[in-house]
């Protein structure tokens, strides 16, 4: 009988379900759980050096920075391309322009003015803001509800479609590892979910969907 092959530290089999990482030097395939490498991580990565060739080939090494105004700051020969939108030499040249203010155009209503015959009459060409919450007939969120608040009802363990808007390039990641870095103070990259299904979980008891 042949015997399974296995890999990374912890000796089990390659799992297609979970994101795994392939060192540069030995070749082998490793758990991201295991080496601590999230796959939005290895993004950044150029050279992906396993716990065992870093002792004799040192750290992983990361994509040089090429470029300020491109998605890919590692894109090659970039100088001729145009200016991308989020990168930071867009951020600086948006930050000097002036605009004007928003009250121009957004119009202001009260929870029970929204009503459908409201926008019937009105349309809805201009964002909308609502003053309050009272009167909308919906159950919403308290003000106090957070990311953490999404991860104790549906459960840190649950696999997400996640979206990294800059590479507009398809990303899983656990519950768990959006909120961590959802809330870390340096972050590096637009993280974006589209959608989260919460049916037959705590959430669905509190009748209620919250947007990030």
């Amino acid at each position: 009988m042949e015997l399974p092959v296995t890999y990374c530290l912890c000796g089990r089999s390659y799992d297609f379900e979970q994101f795994m990482i392939q060192c540069d030097v030995c070749k082998e395939w490793y758990h991201g759980g295991c080496v601590s490498i999230k796959e939005y991580m290895s993004i950044d990565l150029d050279k992906y050096h396993c716990p065992r060739c870093e002792a004799m080939c040192g750290p992983s090494l990361m994509k040089a920075r090429l470029n300020w105004h491109r998605h890919d700051y590692s894109e090659p020969d970039a100088d001729t391309k145009p200016v991308q939108t989020g990168t930071p030499v867009f951020i600086r040249e948006l930050k000097s322009r002036h605009f004007p203010k928003a009250d121009e155009v957004v119009k202001y209503v009260r929870g029970q003015q929204l009503t459908l015959q409201h926008l019937q009459a009105s349309g809805f060409e201009n964002p909308i803001i609502i003053d309050g919450k009272d009167g909308l007939d919906m159950t919403v969120p308290p003000p106090n509800f957070s990311v953490y608040d999404v991860e104790s009802y549906i459960g840190g363990d649950r696999d997400m479609d996640v979206i990294d808007v800059t590479r507009q390039s398809n990303i899983r990641m656990k519950l768990r590892d959006f909120v961590e870095y959802y809330n870390s103070p340096c972050r590096t990259r637009v993280l974006n979910v589209i959608s989260l299904e919460f049916t037959n979980t705590g959430y669905i008891n509190i009748n209620c969907l919250a947007t990030y």
